[in-house]
């Protein structure tokens, strides 16, 4: 009996690790590896920000702060019932209706100049992100079977909540091309993409796409990493320029690029900006509520949304605190903010009204 559960207990384990090896990806090698050390933000083997960042700024070193998420709950942390969200049929949308579908946390689903564009994906729960990070009753409307073909998939940076390898892996053949930060790529190939599908772009890099539509990477102040090597591929912000110019910030604290990226681009007609998952302890790396008014006036965009928000409770705030906070602020800033639901489809003709959903 004691070898039978030996050996089960080793299949198991053979099993979970095989999953999380698979899942982590690859750093980058050989040709990717060589155009990363030639970036100009490459430093000592890593990528590093434009301004110094420091990865905790508190008093807890990064394992106690491991430990307190782990052990030190708070309440409200998680919503106590279903959430309210909605479902568009991303499918059934018409080509040429310009809309934004959160689908939860940093995912989503944006068609614009006929084009269809897929940011952050994460819409499964499975080995190994279901270990540390568990959707919220209700958040998680959507399944990969839900997206249809996406002409553009777009990745800020590898972190398990940004790029989820099973979601990944099932939408392989509905996706036309892939936009990612320098290094990402080497994930895409190692889980079966082919190359020709991959573009990997530097900050301020831009490419021109389909339908007079152009994509621009742009900087962010994070991080990356999946496993123990960190910093071995690049993070960013994207903006995408057509009809109209969306940002979507990816992750990041507050620096200086705000304003140059709003100097830069003039009339942003909507932000999607970070807000959520933040911590006193990593304010370098993740927007502090108290920033975001200021980041958001430095962008100029005519029209703000926030995510990051309502799916994982990675951080020790309440669920709610995020969007409380920049509810409260868009009213004292005058921010002309929309607070769609998870699963709403908002027209970017024709912006409805918001009200509180939470």
């Amino acid at each position: 009996m004691i070898l039978f559960v030996s050996l089960v207990t080793l299949v198991i384990l053979s099993v979970m690790f095989r999953a999380v090896w698979v899942a982590a990806g690859a750093t980058p090698k050989g040709v990717r590896l060589e155009r990363c050390r030639k970036s100009g933000h490459w430093h000592d083997g890593s990528f590093v920000n434009e301004e110094p960042t420091r990865m905790m700024t508190g008093d807890s070193n990064l394992f106690e702060t491991f430990m307190a998420f782990l052990f030190n709950k708070e309440k409200g942390l998680s919503p106590s019932d279903f959430l309210l969200t909605n479902k568009t049929v991303l499918k059934y949308l018409e080509r040429d209706k310009d809309v934004v579908v959160w689908l939860g946390h940093s995912s989503l689903f944006i068609q614009m100049n006929g084009k269809r564009f897929l940011f952050d994906p994460v819409l499964t729960n499975r080995l190994p992100v279901s270990l540390f990070m568990r959707p919220f009753k209700g958040s998680d409307v959507y399944t990969p079977d839900d997206i249809p073909a996406v002409d553009y998939l777009v990745i800020t940076h590898d972190h398990w909540d940004h790029l989820d390898y099973e979601t990944i892996k099932e939408l392989k053949d509905r996706v036309g091309a892939v936009y990612c930060p320098l290094g990402v790529g080497q994930h895409f190939e190692y889980w079966g993409y082919e190359n020709e599908k991959i573009c990997e772009m530097n900050w301020n890099d831009s490419v021109s796409l389909d339908s007079g539509l152009t994509l621009h990477c742009l900087p962010s102040r994070h991080f990356s990493g999946r496993l123990l090597a960190r910093n071995k591929t690049l993070w960013a912000s994207f903006l995408i320029d057509g009809k109209k110019r969306i940002f979507v910030s990816g992750d990041g604290g507050y620096d200086g690029r705000f304003r140059r990226l709003g100097e830069r681009f003039k009339n942003i007609d909507l932000a999607v900006m970070e807000n959520g998952q933040y911590d006193n302890n990593w304010k370098h790396i993740h927007s502090l509520p108290s920033e975001l008014p200021k980041e958001i006036k430095e962008l100029g965009a005519e029209r703000v949304m926030t995510y990051h928000n309502s799916k994982y409770a990675l951080a020790h705030h309440s669920w709610k605190a995020p969007l409380d906070s920049i509810w409260n602020n868009a009213i004292k800033y005058d921010i002309n903010l929309l607070v769609p639901s998870i699963g709403m489809s908002v027209d970017l003709d024709d912006y409805d009204n918001f009200e509180k959903w939470w």
